[in-house]
């Protein structure tokens, strides 16, 4: 079950804000204007837990759905890391895939982060850390398909990237764009294990 402090504070500013509405429906506020402050207090800090709770899940989905179609794998499934559990993080990988857990993706809350700046943009002028969440997805989702090799699951996941960005709401054209925009800014500054001549790639 994906719970993080969000979830825990989403749950106690809606538990004062319905608090506060019933106080002063009630009659039962000193300050007629201190509740109504209340009200709009909570009501104002739930709508911002909301939106970011709904936007983390919403963003896992995609996420998932697409490592699901770059993977082949109908049960592989993205686990977006929560900021309070990413601050204990020292891993320097945007993403990653254990041995004891294969058909699951593991993103960092920055990788997501970036990620879920693109998913709700227009997604016509992403930046860079934008194109690089996307093309993460891609790669982890060749480990999860099985393939362990650094520089073999690049390969698969430039051929992957305009697929998967589209899986995730970007039109052919944008798709098409960003997946040309990593293999022409960001392929070719990678570190050697993951940079091959990808034509001896199946």
């Amino acid at each position: 079950m994906d719970v993080g402090v969000l979830t825990l504070v989403l749950v106690a500013t809606s538990v004062l804000a319905v608090r506060a509405v019933v106080r002063l429906l009630r009659g039962t506020v000193s300050w007629p204007a201190l509740g109504i402050a209340a009200v709009v207090l909570w009501t104002a800090l739930a709508g911002v837990a909301a939106f970011h709770e709904v936007r983390h899940h919403r963003t896992q989905a995609l996420a998932t759905s697409a490592t699901r179609l770059a993977s082949g794998n109908p049960e592989a499934s993205v686990d977006c890391v929560r900021v309070t559990t990413d601050l204990v993080d020292l891993s320097p990988y945007r993403g990653f895939v254990m041995h004891d857990d294969p058909t699951t993706s593991t993103l960092p809350a920055t990788t997501c982060s970036d990620l879920a700046r693109w998913v709700s943009s227009g997604k016509q002028s992403p930046s860079l850390d934008e194109v690089i969440a996307v093309h993460v997805v891609s790669h982890e989702a060749q480990h999860v398909a099985g393939e362990l090799d650094e520089g073999a699951a690049e390969c698969r996941a430039l051929r992957w990237d305009a697929a998967v960005a589209e899986r995730m709401g970007a039109t052919p054209e944008q798709a098409a764009a960003l997946a040309a925009r990593y293999r022409a800014e960001v392929y070719p500054h990678m570190r050697r294990p993951y940079v091959r001549d990808c034509t001896t790639v199946p």
